[in-house]
């Protein structure tokens, strides 16, 4: 791809289309794909997950809320945010479990829908992608602090689901944007989610 350039800002569903060439499979290279999400809280991952298993129905979404969601629904809403750490574990070993499943199965590509804070976490399941013969795409959705935090007040005014169920405080959201590890250098997509342009970085070289 040549050199990142600006353009005029557009929704999720045209973000898609120009992800298209990397998604799909190809003759030369018929590996399952992973879209690796990647970024803080208000970002953009789960509205980009919901889009892209929109437009390409081989694309499984699978998220760390979605799973606990479905085993335990709402925090504060059907058990106890003191619950809550014990279940993530859990539902992260549920997430790794459905990643090699669909993987070796190779009929379908997934979304893997979390935050990717840390190089590690990154690097982990870029390795357990290739272990289980797939194709991993990491994409790092990027916005300014006050806009992610004005996503995260309107998304939970307007509705609490799998999604906004973890009520986030300023305090905790200046932890996540503080302590997050940008990715750089890594085969990362960066694309910039406000306010009028969206910024294409390096694509994977795989």
């Amino acid at each position: 791809m040549d050199q990142p350039s600006q353009n005029e800002h557009k929704p999720m569903s045209v973000i898609c289309q120009q992800l298209e060439s990397l998604l799909k499979r190809s003759e030369l290279d018929n590996r399952p794909v992973a879209l690796m999400t990647c970024g803080v809280a208000g970002a953009g991952k789960s509205t980009l997950a919901k889009a892209v298993t929109q437009k390409f129905p081989t694309f499984q979404h699978v998220s760390i809320d979605g799973i606990l969601a479905s085993r335990h629904g709402l925090v504060g809403v059907d058990y106890l945010r003191s619950d809550y750490d014990n279940y993530q574990d859990e539902a992260g070993t549920v997430f790794l479990a459905i990643v090699g499943q669909v993987l070796d199965e190779g009929n379908n590509d997934l979304v893997l829908d979390r935050s990717f804070y840390a190089k590690e976490d990154r690097e982990f399941f870029k390795s357990c992608v290739e272990q289980h013969g797939g194709r991993w795409v990491l994409v790092y959705l990027k916005a300014p602090k006050e806009v992610l935090w004005h996503r995260i007040c309107a998304r939970r005014e307007a509705e609490i689901n799998a999604d906004s169920a973890l009520e986030i405080s300023r305090d905790l959201l200046d932890t996540y944007f503080d302590g997050f590890e940008m990715p750089n250098g890594e085969g990362e997509l960066a694309i910039r989610t406000h306010p009028v342009d969206a910024l294409f970085g390096p694509v994977p070289n795989q």
